[in-house]
């Protein structure tokens, strides 16, 4: 066992030690402690270390816009469930509607379509994941468990099947890490048991395969928000309580995958073979649910789903239980320059977006707003790629200027 040590940045004095002498951005502000304890970095933040003139910034409007509502159908989106760019300015848009990974240039004008709904090489039944590294296109069909690798030009160049790993059930590739393994989250095995009223909900494993599709070893555990057990007809058994998130956020880059506890305020960070090398902590909103929140959710989610008999979901609203707390942040991402952003969780009622963001030591930066109805899927290093809806709910693919201070 290591022993612990403890180093406190509370000043500028001792801000120089770690952020270099003469930088603006982290000079006199409210302190953090980073504490080496057993191999693993804890980082408490008792506030943001941005100065005002240190922030970063995304623009007020976008500096390109791909969809359009008629006309050319490679510009009609229904289901975009993901969106990068590559090295070149090339962006590539999963359209999960036709099972497509879709290719435009620098200008939003299209290129090419990867894929489409089939059972060939390079094919999808169910689209779910991409991914790219320099030249090479990586798609997952959840169906059939295979990834689809494209070249640029179209050309395609592999498919590789994920096992199930020992123990665990259903596999979803979710990306790579350096070395070129996979990053597959797990389903948990069997049959989850349902009983009557809250019960907790299962853990999901990250799991490290090999480029060939074989496991090699576990990371994490991500868990599940708890269920509600009812005996209400034409709803689904175990519904995930209120004001709750289902599956926990994750994400990774390089060779880290984070995760956490959301309801907690705090982020884990583990290295692919399994070792926890950080945890992040900060001060955040007051979570507890109360009964004014109890409710607003009524009164926002009045409306039925949906195919869901009114009377079925009166019931339900009147007796669904609410979880004791709210989730701190709701979506993790880490940018192309390693900092890791934490969307702050909102009930459907609230408006506006924002994002915790946090240096590649752990230090919380500060909270940076959003564009309203902006869902965020990419952060470059001086972009944010996205989704907007127009008044109808139509999608458009967004690329916005993201400013960072020295």
């Amino acid at each position: 066992m290591k022993l612990s040590r403890s180093i406190s940045y509370c000043v500028a004095g001792c801000l120089l030690l770690t952020t270099g002498e003469g930088n603006p951005a982290l000079a006199a502000q409210p302190s953090f402690t980073i504490r080496d304890s057993a191999g693993v970095r804890i980082v408490v933040n008792s506030g943001p270390a941005w100065s005002s003139e240190a922030e970063y910034r995304i623009g007020a409007r976008p500096v390109l816009k791909i969809g359009t509502v008629e006309g050319d159908p490679h510009q009609m989106f229904e289901q975009v469930r993901g969106v990068t760019r590559m090295d070149d300015g090339t962006i590539v848009v999963l359209e999960g509607g036709t099972n497509e990974l879709r290719l435009f240039d620098a200008g939003g004008n299209f290129v090419r379509n990867l894929g489409g709904t089939g059972d060939g090489p390079g094919e999808f039944r169910f689209l779910t994941e991409m991914w790219v590294s320099g030249d090479t296109i990586f798609g997952f069909c959840n169906a059939r468990k295979r990834i689809s690798v494209f070249g640029r030009d179209g050309q395609v160049l592999a498919n590789t099947r994920i096992e199930v790993a020992e123990g665990a059930g259903n596999p979803a590739a979710k990306g790579h890490f350096s070395d070129g393994t996979l990053l597959v989250l797990s389903a948990p095995s069997g049959v989850i048991p349902m009983t009557q009223g809250v019960f907790p909900g299962a853990s999901w494993r990250l799991d490290r395969f090999s480029r060939s599709g074989r496991f090699i070893n576990e990371i994490a555990f991500v868990k599940e928000s708890n269920r509600w057990g009812h005996e209400i007809s034409g709803l689904p058994p175990g519904m995930y309580l209120p004001l709750s998130l289902g599956i926990g956020p994750y994400a990774a880059r390089d060779a880290h995958v984070h995760t956490g506890d959301p309801t907690e305020g705090s982020i884990e960070r583990w290295g692919g073979d399994g070792d926890l090398t950080r945890v992040i902590r900060w001060p955040t909103p007051e979570l507890r649910v109360t009964a004014r929140q109890r409710s607003r959710y009524r009164v926002a989610h009045a409306e039925p789903p949906q195919g869901v008999n009114p009377a079925s979901w009166n019931r339900y609203l009147d007796e669904t239980p609410f979880p004791d707390r709210m989730p701190a942040y709701s979506r993790l991402l880490v940018d192309a320059l390693g900092n890791l952003w934490a969307e702050r969780y909102r009930p459907s009622w609230e408006e506006g977006s924002s994002w915790y963001v946090f240096d590649e030591r752990g230090v919380w930066l500060g909270e940076l707003p959003t564009p309203h109805g902006l869902r965020i899927f990419e952060i470059g290093a001086d972009h944010v790629l996205g989704l907007e809806r127009d008044e109808l709910g139509l999608p458009f693919v967004v690329m916005f200027p993201l400013a960072r201070a020295s």
